[in-house]
């Protein structure tokens, strides 16, 4: 997926991200200064900021906790509270994340060796149904295993 959609190659001026996120350009430079956001060099080497779509993200998460009546400075503490939690959510699926199957027609994600002779299956609810698990032998879930996309 990733070759189809890379982030890091979405980039916006000032303007637009002013404009996407509601957040003025003079804060943003202000934020900026503050060492809050970061501006990102430009490769035709023009010096109009431009941002990336991580701070894209990191604005709009300091805008809410704001509107929320936080302050400037709790906001942004807020903000990097929960991205260095979606990191951690990324990293552990990344890493335990070992693919799909289905397990009596329903769909199972690999979670990865239990111990040496068994895999741990999630089994995905049907509907609004708990999450429920499986063990599974190694090779059994190895063959019916298929890769976790990228």
């Amino acid at each position: 997926m990733r070759q189809f959609f890379d982030v890091q190659r979405l980039v916006f001026r000032i303007g637009e991200l002013s404009s996407m996120t509601g957040v003025s350009a003079r804060q943003l430079r202000y934020w900026e200064k503050k060492n809050l956001i970061t501006s990102q060099e430009r490769e035709d080497g023009q010096q109009a900021r431009v941002y990336t779509f991580k701070t894209f993200i990191g604005v709009s998460m300091i805008k809410y906790f704001m509107d929320e009546g936080y302050t400037l400075a709790a906001a942004a503490k807020q903000a990097q509270s929960r991205k260095d939690r979606i990191a951690y959510i990324h990293r552990f699926i990344k890493t335990g994340l070992k693919g799909f199957a289905k397990i009596d027609g329903k769909m199972a994600i690999n979670l990865g060796a239990f111990d040496e002779q068994q895999t741990l299956m999630a089994l995905m609810p049907e509907d609004d149904g708990p999450v429920t698990y499986r063990l599974v032998p190694n090779d059994e879930a190895h063959r019916m295993t298929q890769a976790a996309p990228n």
